[in-house]
């Protein structure tokens, strides 16, 4: 395969990647999705499950089910979160629901609520508009995936100064970090992560792993974390409790990191800086 065929394919798949994350919960139909990556559906399952590495139904019913679990963190009822979800009855929601986390809806929602605490976040209600991003998707545990996601997006963006003279990097570059599972409740080698930085610059091309995307305005709830990236769970326990305590109803989208700091490798990590952004109703 031709690298520019391969890039095409890479850069096709994500678009439909990033469609059914955005629009999981509607009725997503093989000509739909066909349509938006631009393929032949005769074709687009084998493309699909190449790059992606498991089928397209497999990866719908997974965001699905996965989007569905970070709902039982407020106190939505479990029919409600069926339907929204995109399930048409309790029955087929528990059904696929156990097969995937090993336990009913109903025992998922116990065990996440008696992992409430005392200790709470204080939050800062902002709206924003969309964000234009350059991103690339990591899959596996955090530790590992973020620092090869951050070594591929930084050599293409120093690769574009060097080559065309392109500065992505400028200071007023934003970066980004999207966690879309929770790691207690995700297989790790299921667990996705996108690195991102802004995208100022329209005359760069994406390419290959490089995909555009656009992180969705609204409302968000905004909470500030001091200290090393691997204390950050530390500060999603804290934010859960909030959620819980405070009734919190949240948007279908996912939760997201912006990094303050320039150069986290020139920074002490007790003052490492992070915004985690909790999209709320």
């Amino acid at each position: 395969m031709k690298s520019t065929t391969k890039d095409e394919y890479i850069q096709s798949v994500y678009k439909i990647v990033f469609f059914i994350e955005q629009n999981c919960n509607e009725d997503l139909t093989l000509d739909e999705l066909s349509i938006v990556a631009g393929f032949s559906k005769f074709h687009f399952h084998r493309v699909f499950k190449s790059i992606i590495g498991e089928s397209l139904s497999g990866y719908v019913r997974r965001v699905r089910l996965q989007t569905s679990s970070k709902k039982f963190k407020s106190n939505k009822k479990i029919t409600d979160i069926a339907m929204d979800s995109g399930y048409e009855t309790n029955a087929s929601f528990t059904k696929a629901f156990k097969k995937h986390f090993g336990l009913t809806p109903k025992e998922f929602s116990k065990k996440i609520k008696e992992r409430k605490g005392n200790e709470m976040l204080k939050p800062k209600f902002i709206q924003i508009d969309d964000i234009e991003i350059l991103s690339v998707r990591g899959t596996g545990t955090y530790s590992e995936v973020a620092p090869k996601t951050a070594e591929t997006l930084m050599k293409f963006a120093y690769s574009q100064k060097i080559k065309y003279k392109k500065n992505l990097m400028g200071k007023e570059a934003r970066c980004f970090g999207i966690a879309h599972d929770d790691p207690k409740i995700t297989q790790e080698d299921q667990i996705r992560y996108d690195i991102c930085i802004t995208w100022d610059d329209k005359s760069v091309k994406p390419e290959g792993e490089i995909v555009s995307n656009i992180i969705k305005g609204g409302k968000y709830a905004q909470f500030l974390h001091i200290g090393p990236y691997e204390n950050l769970t530390k500060s999603y326990e804290m934010i859960t409790n909030w959620i819980i305590e405070d009734e919190i109803s949240l948007r279908n989208q996912p939760f997201f990191e912006e990094y303050l700091n320039r150069d986290p490798r020139r920074t002490k990590p007790e003052n490492l800086k992070t915004l985690i952004h909790v999209p709320v109703e």
